[in-house]
C-alpha cells in the first residue's frame, strides 16, 4: 500500500470491515482520482464479491469499474481484470434492460479473454470463456435470439483448460452447461444434439460423484431426465422408452433431494417428473394420477419458495388436466 489511507484499507479488509475499506479507498481516490488500481479495488468492494455488507451496490460497483477502465492501459492485465469484474457486475445489476446488460457483459468478457490469452493466462482465459458461454445462454433465454451455438463454442474452448485431471469440479460445471447448450441448439440435427447433451451430462456425473457433490449430482440427473424428454418424437415405443429413462433420472434426483424437500430444486424435479408421467399416461390412469400428484407437490413447493412463475406453470397445467391446487 502506498500511503496511510491504503494501509488503513488493507487493515480493515483483513478484519472484514468492508465499510471502512470503502471509506479509506474513497479518501485515497479523492487525492488521486485517476488511480485505476484503487478505482478497481473500490468497484470490487462495492460489488460485495468477498462478502455481503451494508454498502453493497452493483450499480456503484459498475460506476467505479467504468472509471477504472477509462484510466487503465490498453492491453494490460489490470484492464483485463477490470473488464472481467465489470462484465460480472453488469449481469448482477438487475436493471430492466436485461438484454443490454448481457450484451455489455459479453463485450467486456470478450476483450478480457483476448488479453488473458495473449498474456498466456490460460486459467483466466478459460474462466472468461465459461462466463461468455453463460451470458450467451442467458441472452438466448432473455431475447429469444439464437446464441446457443456461440455458447457451445465458448464452453468447448473452456474445456481446453478445465480438464477432469486439473479441476474436476469446474470441468463438470462446464460440461453441465455445455450439455444444456447442446440440448437447446435449434436445427434439423436435434436428435444428435440431444445425444451430445446426454454424453456431456454423463461425463460430468463421473467427475462429480454423489457422495461428494450431492447437489450437482442431483442437478445433472435432472438435466439427463430433461434431455431424454427433449429427444424428438419418433415411434411410440421409442418415445415411451425415453419417457421411462427420464423418469429413472428424475427419481434418482429426488432421492438425493429428499433431505431438502421444500427447496425449489425439489419442486423443479417434481414438475419435470410430471411431464414424463404425462408422456406415459395414454389410457393408463395410474400414470396420469402420478403426474397430478407430482404437479401438486411442485406447486406447493414453488408457492412456499416464492417462485411465482413456476407456481403459475404448475397451477395452469393442473387446471388443464382437471385438478386445481
Amino acid at each position: 500500500m502506498r500511503n496511510s489511507a491504503d494501509a488503513a484499507a488493507q487493515m480493515a479488509c483483513g478484519a472484514a470491515r468492508c465499510e471502512e475499506v470503502i471509506a479509506a479507498l474513497e479518501e485515497a481516490i479523492r487525492r488521486q482520482p485517476a488511480d485505476a488500481l484503487r478505482l478497481y479495488q473500490l468497484g470490487l468492494c462495492y460489488g460485495g464479491g468477498c462478502r455481503a455488507h451494508s454498502l453493497t451496490s452493483p450499480l456503484m460497483a459498475a460506476e467505479y469499474l467504468k472509471r477504472a477502465l477509462n484510466q487503465a492501459s490498453a492491453g494490460g492485465l489490470l484492464r483485463a481484470s477490470i473488464l472481467d469484474a465489470l462484465g460480472n457486475t453488469r449481469i448482477r445489476c438487475g436493471d430492466r434492460q436485461r438484454d443490454a446488460a448481457l450484451r455489455d457483459a459479453i463485450a467486456c468478457h470478450t476483450e478480457a479473454s483476448g488479453i488473458y490469452r495473449a498474456a498466456g493466462n490460460f486459467d483466466d482465459w478459460a474462466r472468461t470463456q465459461f462466463n461468455l458461454g453463460n451470458s450467451c445462454c442467458e441472452l438466448s433465454e432473455a431475447t429469444g435470439e439464437d446464441h446457443w451455438g456461440e455458447a457451445v463454442s465458448h464452453y468447448e474452448k473452456a474445456l481446453e483448460v478445465r480438464t477432469r485431471k486439473r479441476d474436476p469440479e469446474r470441468y463438470a460445471a462446464v460440461l453441465e452447461n455445455l450439455g444444456t447448450a447442446y440440448r437447446r441448439l435449434p436445427g434439423t440435427a436435434s436428435a444428435e444434439n440431444v445425444k451430445k447433451a446426454i454424453a456431456c451430462y454423463r461425463l460430468a456425473l463421473r467427475a462429480c460423484p454423489q457422495a461428494t457433490h450431492p447437489a450437482r449430482n442431483a442437478a445433472l440427473e435432472n438435466n439427463l431426465g430433461n434431455a431424454f424428454l427433449s429427444m424428438p418424437a419418433t415411434a411410440g415405443v421409442a418415445a415411451g422408452r425415453n419417457a421411462r429413462l427420464a423418469l429413472w433420472h428424475f427419481n434418482h434426483a429426488l432421492r438425493i433431494q429428499a433431505a431438502g424437500k421444500h427447496e425449489c430444486a425439489y419442486g423443479i424435479t417434481q414438475y419435470n417428473r410430471a411431464q414424463a408421467y404425462l408422456r406415459l399416461a395414454g389410457s393408463r390412469g395410474r400414470n396420469a394420477e402420478a403426474a397430478l400428484d407430482c404437479l401438486e407437490d411442485a406447486y406447493a413447493v414453488f408457492d412456499q419458495c416464492g417462485e411465482r412463475r413456476y407456481a403459475e406453470l404448475a397451477k395452469k397445467q393442473l387446471a388443464q388436466i382437471g385438478r386445481g391446487p
